[in-house]
């Protein structure tokens, strides 16, 4: 056998392992799909901010100014709005009593 049909050989039977063992799949996709997660928060906080960024540039600007702020306003009021420091607090005491009655138990 030539070096070529070594590789093929080697990596077929490497897929055959993989494809053969489904937790091993299950657990591949699962690490993959919470880095893609992972990189999509990060990515769009990276963008948002640099939105906002460009848009106080703007602000200034003579003839779209006013829609510059306006839409910074809009941008602005979107991300405070989606502040969920409230829903975590509260999904701390649920867990935290949920531990406390498995406790008592």
């Amino acid at each position: 056998m030539d070096k070529n049909e070594e590789r093929a050989n080697h990596a077929l039977k490497e897929f055959i392992r993989y494809s053969s063992s489904p937790w091993r799949i299950v657990w591949t996709n699962f690490v993959a799909g919470v880095f893609r997660g992972l990189g999509a928060i990060i990515g769009a906080s990276v963008f948002i901010a640099f939105l906002i960024w460009l848009l106080t540039l703007f602000v200034d600007a003579p003839l779209i100014g006013e829609y510059a702020q306006n839409v910074k306003d809009a941008v602005m009021g979107y991300v405070n709005d989606t502040n969920y420091n409230d829903e975590f607090s509260r999904l701390g005491d649920t867990l935290d009593r949920i531990e406390g009655e498995l406790k008592d138990k």
